[in-house]
């Protein structure tokens, strides 16, 4: 008995019928295979592995919110201008600025000078002419011709809004004579599409056009509305979206059957994407008098005066009789008043072509009843 009293150790015995035994980390099956015992080494040093990206992840994310809140805000982006939009554009006087005026820093600033004087706010320059050139470094599409032009770049466009203009860049759509041929997207005289259509006879320098209805056209179009908007301009101008007009004995063919073919809702879709593809920026939709009031079947289907675009700009032209400033002030007014009732173009902005070329001119437009206009030669 003295004996079993002194010995504190607990003795286990093991038999036949027991299963586990006990072990440094806990009791094991008896017949534990070699598979059995890797598969929890494995299982162990997973479990220190999703630790140590644990610890990793917690300490990279306590790091980038101490970054964050130490970092100092950027005094440029809060002092630099808000995105010009459609609902405070406010008033837009514009004096178009022919692209050869570009080649010299000098003459640049002589025309902003004189734009002030005759009291302007924002200048149009042409980024993609009706030639089909694009007049700024571009990727989209190459060009060898002969016509030289002078590139639009940063210098250009800090200059005029340092003088505290808008700049509006002006984009010919659909009249394009180099396009077609780069994106295989020409209009044709014929189902078969083996004739390509012109606007003229070769003799009078007829021309191509791009195809409204080939997407490959649009998407173009809506790219390079994409490239000119990340330069920094403040609202797009769209010239001629439009279809071309036949002529005696050459019919553009667009479709197997264009009786079914609707050309304002082809023309519509696009200005959408265009207005899409401008990011936020106002998009002028600048057309004839007779697209805004009237229409046209051939050209746009109908009329284009109730569209995406948020401003409708219709071209006003000296009338043969009457005071072209009367006309001017009475065109603003009735197109004003017809656009409260639209659902998209909130604001029409006339285009005033081959106005008098004389300082009271402006002088009484910018007093007239014509808030906003663009001028163009």
């Amino acid at each position: 008995m003295a004996k079993k009293e002194n010995n504190q150790r607990r003795l286990k015995g093991y038999y036949g019928f027991q299963k586990k035994y006990p072990s440094r980390i806990g009791e094991r099956p008896i017949h534990e295979s070699r598979k059995a015992k890797k598969r929890e080494r494995i299982r162990t040093i997973l479990f220190c592995v999703l630790l140590c990206c644990l610890f990793v992840g917690i300490f990279v994310f306590a790091k980038f919110c101490y970054n964050l809140s130490t970092r100092p805000l950027d005094k440029n982006h809060i002092d630099s201008p808000p995105l010009v939009t459609a609902e405070n554009i406010g008033t837009v006087r514009a004096t178009y600025i022919d692209n050869y005026v570009l080649r010299d820093m000098t003459d640049l600033e002589n025309n902003l000078n004189s734009a002030k004087e005759n009291g302007f706010n924002a200048v149009m320059l042409d980024f993609k002419t009706k030639e089909g050139l694009l007049t700024y470094n571009s990727d989209l599409i190459s060009y060898s011709g002969d016509e030289e032009y002078i590139e639009i770049d940063s210098q250009i466009i800090n200059k005029i809004k340092s003088e505290g203009f808008l700049l509006l860049g002006r984009i010919y759509c659909f009249e394009d004579t180099i396009a077609p041929q780069r994106l295989n997207a020409y209009i044709y005289e014929d189902v078969e599409k083996t004739r390509i259509w012109f606007d003229d006879s070769a003799i009078m320098n007829g021309k191509v056009w791009l195809d409204p209805t080939n997407s490959k056209s649009t998407n173009y179009l809506c790219s390079v509305i994409k490239e000119v908007v990340s330069m920094g301009v403040d609202c797009i101008y769209l010239d001629s979206v439009q279809f071309p007009e036949s002529r005696t004995g050459a019919v553009p063919v667009y479709t197997s059957d264009d009786t079914t073919l609707n050309r304002n809702i082809i023309l519509m879709n696009f200005i959408e994407k265009a207005v899409v593809g401008a990011s936020g920026r106002p998009v002028i939709l600048g057309c004839p008098l007779e697209c805004a009031d009237g229409g046209n079947t051939e050209k746009w289907g109908g009329t284009l005066f109730d569209t995406a675009a948020n401003i409708c700009s219709p071209v006003l032209e000296a009338p043969n009789n009457g005071d072209f400033l009367t006309y001017i002030e009475n065109s603003y007014l009735v197109l004003n008043n017809k656009a409260k009732n639209n659902f998209s173009t909130v604001k029409i902005i006339p285009t005033i072509k081959n106005p008098v070329e004389n300082t009271e001119f402006y002088e009484d437009l910018a007093s007239s009843e014509a808030q906003s206009y663009i001028i163009v030669p």
